[in-house]
């Protein structure tokens, strides 16, 4: 039986009869008859899918930074709105004549105002984290790389070096050689 993607062993594991089965495991060889004991959210492959939905539900530390930042952000920018409507619309015809050629001095205000709320909108800081969260634990599931929440994924924009202390977790069974790199000059291989 092929455990490896539960168990990150590339070694084939013997199986006898009467042996248990983990869900997941794939048969490499023959015919195989089993007892299903326990099924869907019971199983090691439910306890993987459960633990990459709490992942994509949990809040990194950069998104309520995020999300508090939105919330004062947006009071600063229906402020800002406030005043540039204030302003057009009581002084900005004296400012700047010309471009009230074409409407009322409340038209123009009322645009303007508009504009600053639709392009300041804080929205895209509420969203971006959350967002790229859920693809980032998303795509590592799908790649067997299972991780506990956003955070994990901030703690990682700090690391220099990973250390892996199985056999097996970063190869496919398979050895080929992709590079030969020598310490030597090549003097001492004539």
């Amino acid at each position: 039986m092929d455990e490896s993607s539960f168990t990150g062993e590339p070694l084939p594991v013997a199986k006898l009869p009467g042996a248990e089965v983990s869900a997941g495991s794939i048969n490499l060889n023959g015919a195989l008859t089993v007892e299903v004991q326990r099924s869907g959210g019971e199983t090691f492959m439910g306890d993987i899918v459960r633990l990459v939905e709490e992942a994509q539900s949990r809040e990194a530390p950069v998104q309520r930074l995020a999300d508090k930042v939105a919330g004062h952000f947006t009071y600063g920018v229906m402020a800002i709105s406030t005043a540039t409507f204030v302003f057009w619309s009581t002084v900005g015809a004296c400012i700047l004549p010309v471009a009230f050629q074409q409407g009322s001095a409340m038209s123009l205000a009322l645009q303007l105002s508009c504009s600053i709320l639709v392009v300041a909108c804080p929205c895209a800081l509420g969203l971006a984290t959350p967002t790229a969260v859920l693809v980032g634990t998303s795509l590592g599931a799908t790649k067997g790389l299972l991780l506990r929440g956003g955070s994990i994924l901030e703690k990682f924009s700090a690391v220099n070096t990973i250390v892996f202390d199985k056999t097996g977790t970063l190869t496919i069974s398979k050895p080929v050689v992709t590079k030969i790199v020598t310490t030597a000059s090549d003097e001492h291989f004539e």
